[in-house]
């Protein structure tokens, strides 16, 4: 077993917005990692060239997935070009001739592959096709195909379901559930599912809002920007902010007094939890997984 490799990351200050409200200048900073080195990507995802792994779905989609726009480069999203036209047939030898040409009597393609299984029908016998699901024939011979939800194995004929909740990461946003040629999506407890039949949303009236600080004081915003309120004044210089959604406690460190505080979302028991004099810091995460 090959140990795993530890995601570590050098970050840097890429820039400081700033914008005006209720007469005060208002500061975010945007902290970019960089010269990150992840853990080895899984067999159904795909390795960027920078070392991020990424959905296999996600390539070729015209997004740039990667960061570093290697998941949509021009060898992976070019077609190759068929060695043969649709209006001519391909010889086993490799060789190209018109259709018009296949069954006529001729070894026109000089290995006789245009001229084997003419005028048989092997999708009239089972026995012969041996096609799990449907078979298509054609001039020299037959191809198996499968319904829905199923994939064609190595041996051409035999049809096995598909396990889109493994083989297609994030086809459902929450949960996902494989049926025999199809799959459910399902809603944790708390959520109800879209009519999509795939995403997942809150079951409550509760409007998301943003919780963010400006060094002085934390403030909530709604998603739709129609309500802006106070939570905490009085700050010296919090730059970090994280939220505790199990004891819904805010987290904060305030660098112009070098301590690490935290308070209940409802603004009650501030209090401090690291006050001897903690060094300069850029970021603060709670271990909701270790806690």
């Amino acid at each position: 077993m090959h140990p795993k490799r530890v995601q570590v990351c050098n970050y840097y200050l890429s820039t400081v917005h700033s914008f005006l409200f209720e007469n005060d200048w208002e500061s975010f900073m945007l902290i970019l990692p960089v010269g990150c080195i992840y853990e080895p990507c899984q067999q159904h995802q795909f390795t960027c060239q920078n070392g991020r792994c990424i959905a296999k779905a996600y390539i070729c989609d015209g997004d740039n997935d990667c960061g570093d726009e290697s998941d949509e480069l021009e060898h992976l999203c070019s077609t190759p070009e068929a060695t043969c036209s649709p209006h001519h047939f391909k010889c086993d030898n490799g060789n190209c001739i018109e259709m018009a040409k296949v069954c006529n009597r001729l070894d026109d393609c000089l290995d006789n592959s245009d001229e084997k299984g003419c005028g048989i029908n092997e999708c009239s016998d089972p026995s012969i096709s041996g096609c799990d699901h449907d078979c298509t024939d054609t001039q020299t011979s037959f191809y198996c195909s499968c319904h829905p939800g199923y994939k064609l194995m190595s041996d051409k004929r035999t049809c096995d379901d598909i396990d889109e909740c493994n083989e297609t990461p994030s086809v459902c946003s929450q949960i996902c559930e494989n049926t025999a040629g199809s799959y459910i999506c399902k809603c944790a407890p708390g959520y109800i599912r879209e009519p999509d039949g795939k995403s997942c949303r809150q079951n409550s009236n509760i409007s998301p809002y943003l919780i963010f600080s400006n060094r002085y004081y934390l403030r909530n915003l709604t998603a739709d920007g129609q309500s802006y309120s106070l939570i905490l004044q009085g700050l010296r210089n919090v730059v970090a902010l994280d939220f505790d959604r199990v004891e819904k406690r805010l987290y904060w460190i305030d660098v112009g007094r070098k301590v690490i505080e935290r308070m209940f979302l409802n603004g009650t028991n501030k209090e401090a939890v690291i006050s001897d004099d903690v060094p300069n810091g850029e970021g603060i995460a709670v271990d909701w997984v270790g806690r």
